[in-house]
């Protein structure tokens, strides 16, 4: 393959903006000089993500993704360093320069990836040359896309085509110019006949191309203009190294753009009703093709906005049937209204007759949240059944007990505590024992298993750590322990400690070190101010290498209580070492900040502390559990071996730092 000049690479080099790559995307807030998003590279459900424009530079601090604008699409889109100059030449209207011509044979080396995407461009170039330039492509695929009503501006934004009804005009054409016909299988675009005779998979129908979130075309969709019922109505690309069905949307990568500004996503089932929807000027609107919806395109969701409205026509049974993979919008941090259209019509039909401003307000008027619509739909259907509205309850319970935020889920039990006149107290009861069945059949780790290390043996001196009083309550020495570890990081995030990797030191900054021990155990910090004040810490090391800069942002951040707090609890002046230090711990030393070891070893001691906190206020929890009247049996089993695992955490945890547990 031909390589790119270096003059291109330079200008894609100085052209390239790091927000506007990642932009296409991740949806991206302005978070003062730069901006936050969600992270795609693992399943992030608050932003962390940090775009800095000035460095040209993205980085994420819980997966440590990071790089420039070309190590972005590189990862996201797992494509070649070449690949990904030339999708920035394409962005910024660079014309691309080769050191020499690239020939045949050097195009016929590509990876097998670039040849399927360029069979998928060549055909769908064809298809749309066939519906605009042919004679029968005006009288067969025109008229149906006319009868619909589509716009010819829109036919150009959607690149929707037409396949003669020919044996193999397309197959012909395609092998004609080069393209190789083991391609041309793998895609489904043309199909093998018993006598070995190849032919068009999609002659006689108008096409729907697919792209993927860059604009690529990864399948296509094939509608039958005539009626006949042994015919399958709509033909779909099969499953190759390009095109996975679980992770495709229908029209992501025009609607990426309106999602963002809205913040918000429509989602429909077919290919056109989003385009009757996009037409009538609802343009953030993508389609599931048909199929339940999948984690992996909940992820791309995601990604844009975590806000989702779903339409629904008024077929009950096929809203039913979905509503079990909807919960999985629920499950992933979704934010899940609903919008149900009048009977007999779907998105296609309705938005043909609600043009622009009335489809917008009908939209506004009728949307609900799902739960609540799902609670009205399972109600229905249940009638005065005692045993169906019991099971419509567990129903319904199952999918609260997926959203993570407490508050929400207080709010949805309040709801359907009204809507189904039962006792709030008894949907709790109820929810903490689904709650805990799936903790338990999640086999998860204890969410507070320690590192194993050595029991410090010293307090790190000049670094005040409160002891608190027996008769504090576990939630005051909770806060103890999360000042205690913010502190460390105030003073000391920036310098280095030694773990063990492969049996040797290796070198790691105390924030990194103890952010991978919070993500690794799921700790978050409960103290609104701790939080806050940990947050900003860790956005302005993402930029910052020098302990002081960080004090000096946080002492300039926005947040007034943050800025109180750094200012109360910052040391005025550099701590000092006791001169007894040198003979006690037989180290020659010449500031706190140049011991290593007793750094190490205060690090652990605190994330330990944290730990053990954690661990004993999760423990309190379940005897308060426990001691309710009205718990179940198999509650309490549950609720039991829990314990024990915590039990056994908190004495490993105890014994590290050298302490009794009676």
């Amino acid at each position: 393959m031909a390589k790119i000049s270096q003059r291109t690479i330079d200008e894609i080099y100085a052209s390239m903006k790091i927000e506007e790559v990642v932009g296409d995307f991740v949806s991206l807030k302005r978070q003062g000089s730069g901006f936050v998003g969600i992270c795609p590279f693992h399943d992030d459900r608050n932003p962390s993500m940090h775009v800095t424009p000035r460095l040209g530079i993205y980085k994420c601090f819980v997966c440590d993704a990071k790089g420039n604008a070309i190590n972005f699409l590189m990862e996201h889109e797992k494509i070649s360093y070449p690949e990904a100059l030339e999708y920035l030449a394409k962005k910024y209207s660079i014309a691309i320069e080769y050191e020499r011509p690239e020939t045949d044979t050097e195009r016929e080396q590509r990876t097998e990836r670039e040849s399927l995407y360029l069979v998928n461009e060549f055909a769908e170039k064809f298809f749309m040359d066939q519906l605009r330039n042919t004679e029968e492509g005006q009288l067969m695929g025109m008229s149906y896309f006319k009868e619909r009503g589509f716009k010819d501006s829109t036919l150009d934004q959607f690149h929707l085509g037409y396949c003669p009804e020919a044996w193999d005009t397309f197959t012909k054409e395609a092998l004609k110019q080069g393209y190789q016909e083991e391609f041309l299988l793998k895609l489904g675009l043309s199909h093998k006949a018993s006598n070995g005779k190849l032919y068009d998979f999609y002659r006689g129908r108008v096409i729907f191309p697919i792209h993927n979130v860059s604009g690529k075309v990864i399948g296509f969709g094939g509608r039958v203009l005539k009626k006949d019922e042994k015919t399958a109505k709509y033909y779909n690309s099969p499953e190759n190294e390009i095109y996975h069905k679980r992770e495709t949307l229908y029209d992501i990568y025009l609607a990426k753009k309106a999602i963002r500004a809205a913040d918000n996503i429509y989602l429909v089932e077919g290919y056109t009703d989003v385009i009757s929807m996009f037409e009538s000027g609802i343009e953030n609107v993508v389609a599931s093709s048909g199929t339940s919806l999948t984690e992996e395109q909940i992820h791309i969701l995601s990604r844009q906005s975590k806000n989702i409205t779903v339409l629904y026509d008024g077929d009950r049974a096929g809203i039913k049937a979905s509503l079990r993979g909807i919960d999985l919008l629920l499950n992933k941090g979704m934010n899940v209204k609903v919008c149900l259209l009048p009977d007999g019509e779907d998105p296609d039909s309705f938005a043909k007759k609600h043009r622009d401003s009335e489809l917008k307000e009908y939209l506004e008027q009728n949307t609900t949240d799902f739960l609540l619509f799902k609670a009205q739909i399972l109600s229905e259907d249940a009638g005065n059944d005692p045993v169906k509205r019991a099971a419509m309850v567990s129903d319904m319970l199952k999918s609260i007990a997926g959203i993570q935020d407490n508050i929400v889920r207080a709010f949805y039990v309040k709801e359907c505590a009204r809507l189904f006149s039962l006792p709030e107290e008894t949907l709790n009861t109820e929810l903490k024992r689904v709650v805990w069945a799936n903790m338990r059949s999640a086999k998860n780790n204890p969410v507070t298993s320690a590192p194993e290390t050595t029991s410090p043996q010293n307090p790190f001196p000049n670094l005040t750590i409160t002891t608190p009083k027996q008769a504090e309550s576990h939630s005051n020495k909770l806060y103890e322990s999360e000042k205690n570890l913010v502190l460390l990081l105030l003073q000391f995030g920036c310098y280095e400690i030694h773990i063990e990797q492969d049996g040797e030191p290796m070198p790691v900054r105390v924030d990194q070190f103890v952010c991978d021990e919070l993500f690794k155990d799921n700790i978050i910090l409960q103290s609104p101010v701790l939080s806050r004040t940990f947050d900003h810490y860790v956005q302005s090391a993402e930029l910052l290498k020098d302990q002081n800069a960080i004090q000096r942002a946080l002492l300039m951040c926005e947040d007034e209580e943050v800025r109180n707090f750094v200012l109360e609890n910052l040391p005025t002046e550099i701590p000092s070492v006791s001169p007894n230090w040198k003979d006690k711990f037989e180290v020659l030393i010449s500031s706190m900040h140049d011991n290593v070891l007793v750094l190490q070893q205060e690090v652990q001691n605190v994330l330990l502390n944290l730990k053990l906190r954690v661990v004993e206020d999760t423990i309190s929890y379940i005897e308060k559990q426990l001691q309710q009247p009205d718990i179940q049996e198999e509650d309490t089993k549950l609720l039991v071996g829990y314990m024990c695992e915590l039990l056994q955490t908190r004495k490993a945890i105890s014994t590290m730092l050298n302490r009794t547990v009676s």
